[in-house]
């Protein structure tokens, strides 16, 4: 019986945009795919992309020479610049590795605006999940504030 691992991971930034750009860059499915990639040789594709409460999405993050991991993503609540939530399920080749409740908050702070992002896992591959979606959403939450200085 394989053990599984829980964790919960916070993640904030502080982005010189307002909570309708930080959330239309959610809410963008070609914004995400430039943002969300967490380095230069991995990408992301969506073989779906339905961005609204009960909608789903499926992404399949490429880096050359390994498995694909693919996200299944359900939107559980959607509030327009203030706020969404959502269950990822994650397979590496043909191994569920992962499940998490993901919630991300948007409040303005002057003409600024602090995000905050709340991961609960559950890694079903040990500690190796946590340590990716620490890498991968570090990098995407630093590639997201890019967007904003274009």
């Amino acid at each position: 019986m394989t053990t599984i691992a829980h964790a919960t991971i916070v993640m904030e930034r502080t982005y010189a945009a307002s909570p309708t750009r930080v959330f239309a860059a959610w809410s963008n499915i070609e914004a995400r795919k430039r943002w969300s990639a967490p380095a230069d040789n991995i990408r992301i594709e969506y073989e779906a992309a339905d961005f609204r409460e009960g909608g789903k999405d499926v992404s399949r993050c490429i880096e050359p020479g390994n498995a694909d991991y693919v996200a299944t993503v359900i939107y559980i609540d959607i509030r327009a610049d203030q706020r969404i939530v959502f269950a990822e399920d994650v397979v590496h080749g043909n191994t569920r590795v992962s499940s998490a409740l993901i919630s991300v908050e948007l409040t303005p702070k002057g003409a600024e605006t602090h995000l905050a992002l709340t991961m609960q896992i559950a890694s079903f591959d040990g500690a190796g999940m946590e340590q990716g979606y620490q890498f991968g959403w570090n990098a995407a939450l630093d590639n997201l504030g890019k967007e904003f200085a274009q």
